[in-house]
C-alpha cells in the first residue's frame, strides 16, 4: 500500500449507530481480495474496516439468512457465467456468418444466429441486473 493511503480517511460521514462498534475483529485476506475490497470500500465511501463491518453484518442479516442469501448471489454468478459461455459461442457463429458474407457466400442461418445473441445478450443482461439489486 503506498505511503499516501496508509491512513484511510473517511469520504462520507456515517450514518449514526444506536451502538458504538466496539468490537474488534481480525481479518485475513490474500492481495487480491483485500485489492477488491478496498475498491468496493473507496466505490461506497466508506473506510475498508467500515466496509467489511457493513456488508458482513448485511450478510448475517438477510431475510433469509446468510447462507441462502450466499447461495443465491453464487446461482447468479453461475447464471452469468453460462450465459457468457452461450454468449462466447454464439459469437463464433456470428463470426462464421461474417466471414461467409465477406467471401460472397450464402448465410441462411444468419437470423437465427441474430436471435440467439438477443436472447443470450438478455439473459447476461437480466442477470447483472439482479445482481447489482443486491
Amino acid at each position: 500500500m503506498p505511503p499516501s493511503t496508509a491512513v484511510e480517511t473517511r469520504m462520507r460521514p456515517r450514518l449514526r449507530q444506536s451502538q458504538q462498534r466496539d468490537r474488534v475483529r481480525s481479518v485475513r485476506l490474500t492481495a487480491d481480495e483485500l485489492t477488491d475490497v478496498q475498491r468496493g470500500a473507496e466505490a461506497m465511501g466508506l473506510r475498508v474496516a467500515g466496509f467489511l463491518a457493513d456488508a458482513a453484518v448485511a450478510v448475517a442479516r438477510a431475510q433469509d439468512g446468510p447462507h441462502t442469501w450466499l447461495m443465491d448471489q453464487r446461482s447468479l454468478v453461475e447464471e452469468l457465467m453460462r450465459a457468457s459461455a452461450q454468449l462466447a459461442r454464439v459469437g463464433n457463429n456470428l463470426n462464421q456468418v461474417a466471414k461467409a458474407l465477406n467471401s460472397g457466400g450464402e448465410t441462411p442461418y444468419a437470423e437465427d444466429a441474430l436471435t440467439r445473441v438477443r436472447q443470450a445478450a438478455a439473459r447476461v443482461e437480466a442477470a447483472a441486473t439482479e445482481i447489482a439489486k443486491r
